[in-house]
């Protein structure tokens, strides 16, 4: 297999993208490409001169065509995200996720492009009985969840017919700087804490979530990129830790410094209670430690926040 040189990141100006274009920029010599169409995500995010930056949606053949030209690994994060946003609008969430995944792993396969990492989630794995692993029986409770198990599917079938490197990453709860668009619990519970309001949570807060600071998951993204032999493979990327709502509400209080009032509101639906994640696999095969812990990765992603309130200046 040849040697990387040039890799794709697609929705690269987003969060966990602007973190990975820092992460990989600080370690390789690699020449980056994001594509991203600027829904979420922001140019400004990126470090000037950190990657050539094309703008639009990579499901489109007239923005995938020309990103692809001369890369030999994509990473693709572009997605239609969340759960409740697919409960919303499922035909949204097809056409963000399942579409564009087949497109660009078609893409990849008609460029000769070797390696592929696929942004996946534990909501492919759905309400299922812990700690998820890879050899559970996904049972997705959400359009969301639907369309990132397609995308697994494809990624293996790609790898089996075409020889595509394909690598599913099913992503935990993922936290960390350059977040401030997103709606889950750390930013929104940071920012509330920031504004003076009341922490909401959705349920009685006992469910439970693995939180993995985004460096942690950027570390796995490149140890994927670069480790031989697991084309088709899925991994479940996550720290082995699991927390509850409620316990992260308070930790956030704590590192704050601000008491804070905690609302709770019904749960809502397609949302997985419990997630619990068994990370042997991805430790064996890649040697993937997570190294930062809760308490740490949150003080670093308020410490952010802090820094840019209000997020006007972001």
């Amino acid at each position: 297999m040849a040697q990387i040189s040039h890799v794709l990141i697609t929705g690269g100006c987003g969060f966990i993208g602007a973190n990975l274009v820092r992460f990989l920029v600080d370690r390789t010599d690699w020449e980056i490409r994001v594509v991203d169409d600027l829904r979420a995500g922001k140019v400004e995010y990126l470090p000037d001169g950190s990657a050539d930056v094309p703008i639009g949606e990579v499901k489109e053949s007239e923005v995938l065509e020309p990103a692809l030209d001369g890369v030999d690994a994509v990473v693709h994060l572009a997605s239609q995200t969340g759960v409740a946003p697919s409960v919303e609008n499922p035909v949204a969430d097809f056409e963000g996720n399942a579409v564009a995944t087949f497109r660009v792993l078609d893409g990849c396969r008609r460029r000769g492009v070797e390696r592929f990492v696929f942004a996946s989630s534990g909501a492919a794995v759905g309400e299922v009985v812990g700690p998820i692993h890879e050899e559970v029986v996904p049972k997705p409770v959400s359009p969301y969840g639907a369309s990132k198990l397609s995308g697994e599917a494809y990624a293996r079938a790609f790898a089996a017919s075409y020889g595509t490197q394909t690598v599913a990453l099913r992503f935990s709860n993922v936290y960390g700087p350059f977040s401030p668009h997103k709606r889950n619990a750390v930013p929104n519970f940071i920012k509330r804490l920031l504004s003076g309001e009341p922490i909401v949570i959705y349920g009685d807060g006992s469910q439970t979530r693995d939180f993995i600071f985004v460096d942690d998951l950027c570390d796995a993204i490149q140890r994927s990129l670069l480790t031989e032999g697991i084309g088709g493979e899925v991994f479940q990327v996550a720290t082995g830790v699991e927390t509850s709502v409620l316990d992260l509400a308070s930790l956030l209080q704590d590192v704050m410094g601000s008491p804070g009032e905690i609302l709770f509101e019904p749960r809502r639906p397609g949302e997985v209670y419990k997630s619990s994640v068994d990370i042997s696999k991805i430790r064996s095969a890649l040697g993937f430690d997570p190294r930062v812990d809760l308490t740490e990765g949150l003080a670093r992603t308020a410490d952010w926040y802090r820094r840019r309130w209000p997020l006007q200046q972001i």
